[in-house]
């Protein structure tokens, strides 16, 4: 009885393995569609390995980037989001708490006021940005480096500001020109039908009744020809 050495076995099988993936390709170039069988030899055979004998290379599993990389774009894009709606928030606080102290409770002054900010950030005389616009030296005392502050300089609690949503809202979103239809009708009342009296809306106010005959001259008060008085305080757009 003859007997087979270990490496006699390893290959003969070999010789199997390679006949049958040989078997396979040649198959497939002369048959059309592929048999099971056909399928499974090509599938299998080629990813035993033996010594001696070529191994597939295993494919590396894929990185789903489809499903890492836009959640964690989303993650950042929404902190950003969040971060500019909290900062825009904080923003309307601040501008709401100034037309409050500026203007008291009379909701048509409180307009008055609060398109006098506006119209300030769509001139170039002005920064276009509200809280600039608010914090600018000499022309608001009720703010103090963005912090609104009561008569006596001390910052004010924003928790006790009454709610002004809907002045905002016709004020800085519907984008309401009330002092400009008034600064033109009092300015055609005159006869004086230059744009330059009305159109923009107001860009100043004060309490003209308050101020001193000294202040008065200093602040060019008497060269003012186009106002209107809303709520106790004196709108206008251009003096001269």
């Amino acid at each position: 009885m003859q007997h087979y050495s270990m490496e006699k076995i390893r290959e003969s099988f070999e010789l199997v393995v390679r006949g049958g993936i040989i078997a396979t390709f040649v198959l497939l170039m002369f048959r059309k569609p592929l048999s099971s069988l056909e399928q499974y030899l090509l599938d299998v055979l080629p990813e035993v390995s033996m010594e001696g004998t070529m191994e597939k290379p295993k494919q590396q599993k894929q990185e789903k980037t489809g499903e890492v990389v836009p959640k964690k774009f989303m993650s950042i894009h929404q902190e950003d989001m969040l971060r500019a709606k909290e900062e825009e928030e904080k923003k309307k606080e601040i501008v709401e708490a100034v037309i409050y102290l500026e203007s008291g409770t009379k909701q048509k002054n409180q307009i008055g006021t609060a398109e006098v900010i506006r119209n300030r950030t769509k001139d170039p005389k002005f920064p276009n940005d509200v809280i600039e616009v608010c914090n600018q030296d000499g022309q608001f005392q009720t703010i103090q480096d963005g912090v609104p502050v009561d008569q006596k300089g001390n910052p004010i609690d924003l928790e006790i500001v009454p709610e002004m949503e809907a002045v905002y809202q016709k004020v800085f979103v519907e984008e309401s020109n009330e002092t400009e239809k008034l600064l033109k009708a009092e300015a055609f009342r005159q006869g004086l039908y230059s744009e330059k009296y009305w159109k923009g809306g107001a860009l100043y106010f004060s309490n003209l009744d308050g101020v001193s005959e000294e202040v008065y001259a200093k602040g060019r008060y008497d060269e003012i020809k186009v106002s209107v008085e809303i709520g106790g305080n004196t709108f206008w757009r251009y003096w001269g």
